[in-house]
């Protein structure tokens, strides 16, 4: 079973990540609500895939996916962005994240995109 490790500040978010992934047969690792607990974390769990917020209070999604790739290179990392925001889309994808997805979630888009990782591992 894939474990899915969730790190945004928003419970909603959290929340809705949770049911469509559960729905789609994935296992939730863990939660985190800021890149510090996140990271830590991701170091206790070793989640398959984790789920990054790109805005959160202290560290943002970025940083928190670029100190995940130093602790594991091979790491799998999806980020979650609102809308309009390309650039940081670009900086994410050269940062080393596989993929990314827009909030508020879509059932089909959010597991399509695990999916994809799923398959290519």
């Amino acid at each position: 079973m894939t474990h899915v490790l969730i790190i945004d500040d928003i419970k909603e978010d959290r929340e809705r990540a949770t049911v469509i992934l559960s729905s789609g047969g994935y296992q939730i690792a863990g939660y985190a609500s800021d890149g510090e607990t996140g990271i830590s974390l991701y170091q206790k769990l070793n989640p398959d895939i984790t789920l990054i917020d790109l805005i959160m209070p202290g560290i943002n999604g970025i940083d928190t996916l670029q100190r995940i790739r130093v602790i594991d290179p091979q790491a799998k990392i999806i980020l979650c962005t609102s809308a309009g925001q390309h650039t940081v889309i670009d900086l994410a994808m050269r940062s080393g994240a596989i993929g990314y997805v827009v909030k508020p979630y879509n059932p089909e888009i959010l597991l399509t995109a695990i999916r994809r990782i799923v398959e290519n591992v």
